[in-house]
C-alpha cells in the first residue's frame, strides 16, 4: 500500500482546533483587521480562521483579496504551512527553472512534489504563479489527504465538465462536505479558485479531519477515581494470572512513579499529534525511558485509516534521543478483517524503525450517534485483538492489548488474550497503587502528567517488563 501523504493531514485540525466551537471565536478576532473581508460574509469567519492559524496570511497591511485568484505557488504554501512546515533536504532535483532559490513559495513547491501533491509541468518548469482551478484546487487537497477513495455519487449540473483525473477528488470533496455547488448546483471544475474559496474549503476540511480522529471525541478525566466495573460479558473460565506486585513498592520519584520490588521499573510517555512538536532531548533528559507511539488510527465516522500526524517526528525524535520505543495503533475495528488490515498498515508503517517496546492494538469505544463502533460486542473487539496481534506477532514483534478496568471483560475479554502481553490504563487518585487484579505489563498511570520538553498534558507510564530486544 502506498505511503499515504500522512503529512499531518490531521495535524491542521488537532493542532488548529483546539475546540471546535471555533471559527466564530476567530471572526471576532479578525474583525477589523482587513478592510476587504466584510462583517457576515460567507467567508469571514474561514478567513479568519485560516488567518488566525497562519495558514493564510493577508496580501497588504489590512487586505486580505477575497476575490484574488490562488495561484499554484500560493497553494502548495498553504498546505505545506497546514502540514507543520516540515523539514526537507535538499536532494538536488530541484530542478524547477521557474522557482529561484529565494522565493516565498520554494518550500511549499518540493515538498508538494516530494509527496505527489503537485507535479511540475516538466522537469524544469513549475508554474508557481499559474492560476489553480477549482477542481485542481479539489484535487491538491485530496491528495494531501491520503487520496481516500469516495463511493458518492458526484450530483453537480456539471460534471461532466469534471477531468477524469479530478472526478475521485470532488467526489470525495462532496462526500465529506467540503463542497458545494455554485448558483444553479454547478461546480465550475474549470473556473478560478479565489482565495476566499480556499479558506473556506480549508477550514471545512480541517473540522472534517478533527470530526475522524477518534481520539479527539474522547472525554478525559482529570484524575479519576477508582473505576467503577460496569457489567461485563460473561467471558471463558481461562485462568487468569493475578497481579503480582507489592503494593508498597510503587514509589514517586522525581515527577514520576517507580517500582522498588522484585519487577522491572521503566518510566515512559505516550504521545500522539494532541502533544504536538515535542522536545525529545528534553523529554530524555527529564528521566523518561521509553515512549509509546501513535502511529495511526482509524476514524470512527467513515473507517478510514490514517497515519497519525506526528509519527514520523515523533519517533525519529525519541530514537534520536535515545529512547526506547512502542507503538499503538488506535483501533475503531468492527470486523476481524478490519483489525488484519489496520494490522497490515502499521507494520509498513514502522518497518524502517527500530522497535523495541511492545505494537499495540488500542481500542476504545467512542460513544457518538455516528460513531460505527458504538453497538460492536466484547466478542467482536476481543476477536478483532487477536487477529491484530496475530499479524503483529508472526512479524516478529511483540503484541499487546490496552483496556481499562471498566473495560476489561466489557469490550477485552483478557481471558482469551493470555498469550499476549497487557496494558493497563487505570488513573487512580494520587497515583496510589492500582487496585487491578490481574496481571499487566505496563501502566497508564495517569493522563495528566508534565514533562519537560512535552507542551501541556500527556500520559504517564511505567513498565514492569524487560523487553526482549530493549
Amino acid at each position: 500500500m502506498k505511503r499515504k501523504t500522512e503529512l499531518l493531514q490531521i495535524l491542521t485540525s488537532i493542532m488548529l482546533i483546539i475546540a471546535l466551537g471555533g471559527t466564530k471565536a476567530y471572526a471576532a478576532e479578525v474583525e477589523g483587521t482587513f478592510r476587504d473581508v466584510p462583517v457576515g460574509s460567507w467567508f469571514e469567519e474561514a478567513v479568519a480562521y485560516v488567518w488566525e492559524n497562519g495558514l493564510m496570511s493577508g496580501t497588504g497591511e489590512d487586505t486580505f483579496s477575497p476575490d484574488m485568484a490562488m495561484t499554484r505557488g500560493m497553494l502548495v504554501t498553504v498546505l505545506y504551512r497546514a502540514a507543520g512546515s516540515p523539514s526537507w533536504e535538499e536532494t538536488g532535483e530541484e530542478t524547477f527553472l521557474d522557482v529561484q532559490p529565494d522565493a516565498w513559495y520554494r518550500d511549499g513547491v518540493y515538498w508538494a512534489r516530494a509527496e505527489g501533491i503537485a507535479d511540475g509541468y516538466s522537469q524544469t518548469q513549475f508554474g508557481p504563479n499559474d492560476l489553480v482551478t477549482r477542481e485542481q484546487l479539489v484535487t491538491m487537497l485530496w491528495r494531501f489527504a491520503g487520496s481516500e477513495q469516495a463511493g458518492g455519487e458526484l450530483e453537480f449540473n456539471d460534471q461532466d465538465m469534471i477531468s477524469s483525473w479530478a472526478v475521485q477528488a470532488v467526489r470525495w470533496a462532496g462526500d465529506n462536505g467540503l463542497v458545494s455547488g455554485k448558483l444553479g448546483n454547478f461546480f465550475d471544475p474549470q473556473g478560478q479558485a479565489t482565495r476566499a474559496e480556499t479558506a473556506v474549503i480549508l477550514t471545512r476540511y480541517c473540522q472534517w479531519a478533527a470530526a475522524e480522529d477518534p481520539e479527539s471525541g474522547l472525554e478525559e478525566e482529570e484524575e479519576p477515581e477508582e473505576e467503577e466495573q460496569e457489567e461485563q460479558e460473561e467471558q471463558p473460565s481461562n485462568p487468569l494470572a493475578h497481579n503480582p506486585y507489592d503494593p508498597e513498592a510503587f514509589v514517586v520519584e522525581n515527577g514520576f512513579l517507580t517500582y522498588q520490588g522484585d519487577a522491572a521499573s521503566h518510566i515512559g510517555v505516550d504521545v500522539s499529534a494532541h502533544q504536538g512538536e515535542i522536545d525529545w532531548e528534553r523529554v530524555a533528559a527529564s528521566g523518561v525511558e521509553f515512549a509509546m507511539i501513535r502511529v495511526g488510527y482509524r476514524g470512527y465516522t467513515a473507517g478510514n485509516i490514517y497515519q497519525d500526524a506526528y509519527f514520523e517526528a515523533n519517533i525519529n525524535g525519541a530514537l534520536d534521543a535515545g529512547l526506547q520505543v512502542g507503538i499503538y495503533f488506535f483501533s475503531q475495528a468492527t470486523t476481524v478483517s478490519e483489525a488484519r488490515e489496520e494490522a497490515l498498515q502499521t507494520l509498513e508503517w514502522i518497518e524502517d524503525y527500530d522497535i523495541t517496546y511492545p505494537v499495540v492494538f488500542d481500542w476504545e469505544r467512542v460513544d457518538s450517534d455516528s460513531s460505527r463502533t458504538k453497538d460492536t460486542t466484547g466478542t467482536v473487539v476481543t476477536a478483532c485483538a487477536k487477529a491484530f496481534c496475530t499479524v503483529v506477532e508472526e512479524a516478529a514483534y511483540t503484541p499487546m492489548t490496552y483496556g481499562s478496568p471498566s473495560k476489561v471483560g466489557k469490550d477485552l475479554h483478557l481471558s482469551e488474550l493470555t498469550d499476549y502481553a497487557f496494558w493497563l490504563a487505570h488513573y487512580t487518585t494520587g497515583w496510589q497503587p492500582t487496585s487491578f487484579q490481574y496481571f499487566f505489563n505496563m501502566w497508564q498511570y495517569s493522563s495528566n502528567g508534565s514533562v519537560d520538553g512535552i507542551d501541556g498534558r500527556v500520559d504517564l507510564n511505567l513498565c514492569l517488563t524487560n523487553w526482549p530486544n530493549s
